[in-house]
């Protein structure tokens, strides 16, 4: 009897696979959610901080890309008025350009529900405990992502992925859930799936991609570390304080610990630039030290002082391989884990 990983979350999305990439920003580009899309994922495009006119444009180079379904992600975590109401014309621009999903992390995801209401457009939100889980559920999300804490990046909760899977499982029935964190390999992906997850959101495993719009030295990072290489804390509160996040061990990390892990304010090198960086509107950055964001291929700075980004899962995590590439060898090796 045959075994294969499609789940109803399949179905509701129009994929043949339930692994979702990660919208990670800019580094999340068209090249990389066509490349996932085409070997049936759903291939996520970052959108966050980007001018509606950029995200309509980035839609439309993806669908150049791919016919097939792909999702665009949002950070909600705006507070003030103003950046609410840009985030919501933001939001509004993708849902005109018709992406099959809204991904959405860090808020209350009931704006955006309301929002996508009668189009079409799925609202996925990804969470970080079984109460934020049910708070989604009860807005009338489509789907929930449940974060655990080995995850890399940007960290809602503080549980265990293997933990939180089957817990949110059972408190949300029948909305599915998908599983992230600590996942990077088929093992992984069947596991969850036996947990009761309906599907997968990887971020680690497509860093180190050949699509995704990251400094080849973070890839190589990525692929050389394990888990142990990997530190959760908050030290990159520029631009998003308050915001714990898990990254590879790097320049940055090192000076702070050896001076005995100082607060903001008396941390090493405050204040100053670790370089600069092309933004998705062509402006040229100069980017502080401990600030938030990912190292694109033409940044002009040393990598080691940059975050970078990784989660527990860089220790399955050990070559750099073209999306769909990846995309097929999870598929292919979580139904043989299955089927063992």
């Amino acid at each position: 009897m045959g075994v294969d990983v499609r789940t109803q979350l399949c179905q509701m999305l129009g994929i043949a696979f339930p692994i979702l990439s990660v919208g990670f920003g800019s580094a999340a580009g068209p090249e990389l959610a066509a490349a996932v899309s085409n070997a049936g994922g759903f291939g996520v495009l970052g959108a966050s901080g980007m001018e509606p006119a950029e995200i309509r444009r980035r839609i439309a180079k993806t669908r150049k890309l791919t016919g097939l379904p792909f999702g665009i992600n949002f950070i909600i975590d705006e507070e003030a008025p103003e950046d609410r109401a840009y985030l919501l014309d933001e939001v509004d621009a993708a849902i005109a350009e018709g992406s099959a999903a809204l991904v959405l992390f860090w808020g209350d995801p009931a704006p955006y529900v309301e929002r996508a209401g009668g189009t079409g457009v799925r609202v996925l939100i990804q969470v970080g405990s079984v109460d934020e889980a049910k708070s989604a559920a009860a807005a009338g999300v489509d789907a929930v992502i449940a974060q655990g804490i080995e995850a890399g990046g940007h960290i809602r909760g503080a549980e265990s992925i293997w933990d939180l899977v089957p817990a949110t499982v059972s408190a949300i029935k029948p909305v599915p859930v998908l599983a992230s964190g600590g996942i990077g390999d088929g093992a992984g992906v069947a596991r969850a799936l036996r947990l009761g997850a309906q599907g997968v959101s990887l971020g680690t495993r497509f860093v180190a991609s050949e699509e995704a719009w990251l400094h080849p030295a973070y890839k190589k990072r990525v692929v050389e570390s394990t888990a142990k290489d990997t530190v959760y804390n908050e030290l990159y509160d520029v631009w998003w304080p308050h915001a714990p996040h898990r990254t590879l061990r790097n320049k940055t990390f090192d000076e702070w610990d050896a001076a005995g892990r100082p607060p903001p304010g008396a941390r090493p090198g405050e204040g100053t630039s670790i370089g600069k960086r092309i933004l998705s509107t062509g402006e040229v950055q100069d980017w502080p030290r401990y600030a938030v964001g990912s190292a694109s291929p033409d940044f002009d700075g040393d990598i080691e002082y940059t975050p970078m980004w990784a989660g527990e899962s860089c220790s399955v995590v050990n070559d750099i391989k073209p999306a769909g590439e990846i995309v097929r060898d999870l598929v292919r090796d979580a139904e043989a884990a299955l089927r063992g």
